[in-house]
């Protein structure tokens, strides 16, 4: 059986001890123990083996499969989104997609939305709209158009995961998205 990306982050978790360590710590963990590139069928099958939702739950973090429905017309998009949701709609939800960041955007965006979430309660767009870092994060999901279940990150992990390479984007590298990204960042006043 695959290791899967829970497995990833308990074993990362027992390593450190309880104890209180460095971002970088963690970062360096990430990169020593987990796969630089994680395939995709593994993606899926920690999706489907986790503690997982058939709806995204709110105030938590989120990892799921998505096939946008526009996809031919977007630039670039992201197929697993690690989101935190703001906003139900009736045929979906709006969410902060972590993903649109390079690792240490995530961290400090997710430093800044973390006292915000409570699991089960929205965060809101209101309270998250004046964080610079999300500008470029949020996005519209369709519930027609989510091929999982909805992964939850538990809270002590949400960080920790917000480090893990299971980004995919389709038409684009991480890097261009995340140089794209922090352009908008720049942007907004």
């Amino acid at each position: 059986m695959a290791i899967t990306i829970d497995d990833y982050l308990k074993k990362i978790t027992t390593l450190a001890g309880g104890r209180d360590l460095s971002v970088q710590w963690y970062r360096d963990k990430v990169r020593e123990i987990v796969p630089r590139r994680m395939t995709e069928s593994t993606i899926v099958q920690s999706i489907r083996q986790g503690d997982s939702s058939v709806r995204p739950i709110y105030g938590a973090m989120n990892l799921f499969f998505y096939n946008p429905k526009h996809e031919e017309t977007l630039p670039y998009y992201d197929v697993f989104p690690l989101t935190i949701p703001i906003k139900r709609y009736s045929d979906g939800f709006l969410g902060v997609n972590f993903h649109y960041l390079s690792v240490p955007l995530r961290l400090q965006l997710f430093e800044k939305m973390q006292p915000m979430a409570q699991e089960g309660r929205l965060i809101g767009w209101n309270r998250v709209a004046r964080l610079r870092q999300v500008r470029p994060c949020v996005k519209r999901y369709l519930t027609s158009h989510v091929q999982s279940r909805f992964l939850k990150i538990e809270e002590e992990q949400m960080q920790l995961a917000a480090m893990m390479p299971v980004q995919r984007f389709r038409k684009a590298k991480s890097k261009e998205v995340w140089r794209e990204s922090r352009k908008l960042i720049a942007g907004a006043g």
